[in-house]
């Protein structure tokens, strides 16, 4: 009678953990913005934690928290002040100069027509025309989706300005979060948990510092080359860069539409090279300063941070792509702790030294 009802517990229980598994999992998908909102906030809180301990030594710490919120919002705030009206004007200037831009572009492509290789890549088309055509209607599509993307942007800063402050909450007191957690665990699993929250703070920070380095390196290049290519603002255009990095591929592209738009104001061969400029700062992002630096801050494979990059993005869109790479650093330091060193007594691959193949001895004749 017991080894019955114990056949039938086994499949009842694995039956209620695959239950509890998949309402975990429509759970996620439900609230997966709210989770990946407060992940989020859990890395501005870390790279809030640089200028907090160093602020928190001169001043107390809450002082310190504050101070640095306020200087935040303030470097944000300014460059928005700065950007806000010298796109206006450029988005002005550029509906002004439209019609004599198109001239000089319909102009141009059909110089460039001409060519016999250029005929052969547009199949014959005409492309010049084309353009013409396309001018109008873009235009007023742009003036269709401008109140759409005004709402947008309203409701993008008051999120942000919730992030950071959840952010601040945060980073003010982090020892009490992980006594908390440490509370609703059992003694023998606290020393696991010890380890692994400092394993995370550290990787973490990590992650933080090279996301630095790479918003700086992105941004240097792209007001260098702009510089270089003889554009308007390009200062302040780099620092824009310098803030989308922040979103891997996605900010830099987003990014450089303020740049094209004044290039394009100054005139079409301005634009084509400052079209140049970002696609290379592009280039040189995507498969150079994010899998090479953050290789070395978070010591992931290049390959694995692309994929779990485009996995990310796939399933939660541009905010599963802004977490992609701290969230991978989460996992594998989970995993390594847990699993492989405490649950299997092994050594992580990445800590094992090369073993260097033997040569065997030459035989004797």
């Amino acid at each position: 009678m017991t080894h019955g009802l114990r056949f039938w517990l086994r499949p009842l229980a694995l039956a209620l953990s695959l239950l509890a598994a998949w309402a975990l999992w429509i759970g996620l998908v439900k609230a997966q913005d709210v989770f990946l909102l407060g992940f989020l906030a859990i890395l501005v809180a870390t790279m809030f934690s640089f200028p907090v301990g160093w602020f928190s030594r001169l001043i107390p710490r809450a002082a310190a928290v504050l101070l640095t919120l306020l200087l935040t919002l303030g470097v944000v705030g300014g460059v928005f002040a700065i950007v806000t009206p010298v796109l206006v004007d450029q988005g002005k200037q550029l509906l002004d100069d439209l019609p004599d831009a198109t001239r000089k572009a319909e102009a141009w492509l059909r110089k460039a027509q001409r060519d016999k290789t250029v005929r052969q890549l547009t199949n014959g088309k005409d492309v010049a025309g084309m353009v013409k055509e396309k001018v109008p209607l873009a235009v007023e599509t742009v003036a269709t989706l401008t109140p759409q993307v005004v709402g947008r942007a309203v409701a993008l800063v008051s999120t942000a300005v919730l992030l950071l402050v959840l952010a601040a909450f945060l980073v003010y007191s982090p020892s009490l979060y992980e006594r908390g957690i440490r509370a609703l665990l059992p003694r023998r699993f606290e020393p696991a948990f010890e380890l692994v929250w400092a394993r995370l703070g550290e990787g973490l920070r990590s992650w933080a510092g090279g996301t630095v380095l790479s918003m700086f390196i992105v941004g240097s290049v792209t007001a260098l080359g702009l510089m270089l290519a003889g554009i308007q603002g390009w200062a302040l255009l780099g620092v824009l860069t310098f803030f989308g990095t922040f979103v891997p591929y996605v900010g830099a592209v987003s990014s450089a539409v303020p740049g094209l738009l004044v290039a394009l104001s100054q005139s079409p061969n301005h634009f084509f090279l400052a079209l140049g400029v970002y696609v290379s700062v592009h280039v040189i992002e995507g498969y150079l300063v994010q899998p090479v630096v953050m290789r070395r801050a978070v010591e992931a494979n290049p390959a694995l941070l692309l994929f779990f990059q485009a996995l990310m993005g796939a399933l939660f869109g541009l905010l599963g792509l802004v977490v992609a790479t701290p969230l991978l650093t989460v996992i594998q330091i989970v995993v390594t702790t847990l699993w492989i060193e405490r649950r299997l007594h092994k050594t992580p691959p990445g800590d094992q030294p090369e073993v260097m193949p033997e040569t065997p001895a030459p035989a004797l004749h």
